[in-house]
């Protein structure tokens, strides 16, 4: 997944596994200066909802939803080691879209 999402850098800043056909539960996400993986990740707060737009790589063109500016995550890193994480942002509004992947969840 790492490899995927490094080769579509410049459209793509995260990914669900079941995006590629991989039927697992692992997001990769980029958070600015590098590509977090996630497995099992589970959102467990969220606060400050707000209306916006995204694209998908799934779909054409940009669709509206609402996610949250500050959220917290559980997951487990590469090492299967468990995290709690807080994220805002650019970087918890694509943790919600490819978490939504996960689900079956698409804009």
């Amino acid at each position: 997944m790492l490899d995927t999402l490094q080769a579509h850098a410049n459209e793509c800043v995260g990914m669900a596994a079941n995006m590629i056909g991989v039927k697992k539960n692992i997001i990769v996400v980029n958070v600015g200066f590098m590509n977090v993986v996630m497995f099992n990740p589970v959102i467990t707060k969220k606060t400050k909802p707000f209306e916006t737009e995204e694209g998908c790589l799934s779909l054409t063109g940009v669709r509206k939803t609402t996610r949250y500016e500050e959220i917290t995550v559980e997951y487990q890193d590469m090492n299967f080691v468990k995290h709690t994480q807080s994220f805002t942002g650019w970087t918890a509004q694509i943790i919600q879209h490819e978490t939504d992947h996960l689900y079956g969840i698409i804009i």
